[in-house]
């Protein structure tokens, strides 16, 4: 019998290349009433972060084995409720790492060279040279919290710009892998206070939720850039907001946020540079996700 696949949110199935002992069901807008009829029919359910693979989900889904999520981010699955019934869990993190570090790198260029404001003053029909005089990333210290594949990747990019690297990680990290990015390993505490550009590579967890609260801004430098291209929950965003309305940081450019879309008020914040959560959403990362998702599905199921 062939192995049955529920594709749940917008996925280019013909990149997934299965083989033809599966079955695939494409339903990108099914809805959670439609997943919850469809789902004990299936072996595997491939979602993005729109559905919600939720413990009355998995409940229901008497066949299935393996719930796949091309990219990065499992929040939209009940991971206890899926290793209580034995079900694997799979993603394809490795596939967003360059389109996300380079979207960080960008926030920080943005900012550092103001270039939102000095195209939209251009645009208007204004010449203000002398009110967008911007700084270089060369000499300026690189603050990375996290130093798994993303944060690393950051980390390369920003020793070719000539950017000293401070780092930060709950585990530890080996002298090779340091080297090669030129960082300095350093306390949380001092990670922020010693750094013009701070950028946060941590998963969400009870311990990150909230990371950057008000003292932590406040440890900052007048002169510090935030850049969070992670998780939006870590950072309190009421206290982001107070901390660039009073100019305790010089910016901030976030792709991630507590409520997305973003409040009004969150989007008001003055020195803001915000992005609509497209860190990943390049064609080279969507397809390489897809393509390396339907390899680890295929492999599940190869006979053991």
């Amino acid at each position: 019998m062939p192995h049955k696949v529920l594709v749940c949110d917008t996925v280019d199935v013909a990149s997934l290349g299965l083989p033809p002992d599966f079955e695939v069901d494409y339903f990108p807008k099914i809805t959670p009433e439609e997943l919850l009829e469809r789902v004990q029919n299936y072996d595997a359910v491939v979602v993005r972060s729109r559905t919600k693979v939720t413990a009355e989900v998995i409940a229901r889904a008497t066949k299935l084995k393996l719930i796949a999520r091309p990219g990065t981010g499992l929040d939209n699955v009940d991971l206890r409720a899926a290793n209580s019934r034995g079900i694997e869990v799979v993603n394809s993190p490795e596939a967003l790492v360059e389109a996300v570090a380079e979207h960080v790198l960008g926030l920080m260029l943005a900012m550092a060279r103001n270039i939102p404001a000095a195209d939209s003053s251009t645009r208007s029909g204004e010449w203000q040279k002398d009110r967008f005089v911007g700084v270089e990333l060369r000499g300026r210290t690189l603050g990375i919290a996290g130093l798994g594949r993303i944060g690393r990747r950051v980390g390369e990019l920003a020793k070719a710009f000539g950017m000293p690297v401070l780092g930060y990680d709950v585990v530890e990290i080996s002298k090779d892998v340091l080297a090669s990015i030129g960082c300095t390993m350093v306390d949380l505490d001092t990670l922020f206070a010693s750094s013009d550009f701070v950028t946060l590579h941590v998963p969400l967890s009870p311990e990150t939720t909230h990371l950057v609260d008000s003292r932590r801004l406040a440890s900052m430098r007048r002169s510090a850039y935030l850049v969070n291209a992670s998780r939006g929950e870590v950072i309190d965003e009421t206290a982001l907001i107070a901390a660039l309305r009073d100019g305790t940081i010089a910016g901030a450019g976030l792709d991630v946020f507590e409520t997305e879309p973003p409040s009004r008020e969150m989007l008001a914040a003055p020195n803001l540079i915000a992005t609509p959560h497209i860190a990943g959403q390049t064609k080279d990362a969507q397809k390489m996700a897809i393509t390396i998702t339907g390899k680890k599905i295929a492999g599940f199921f190869e006979p053991k």
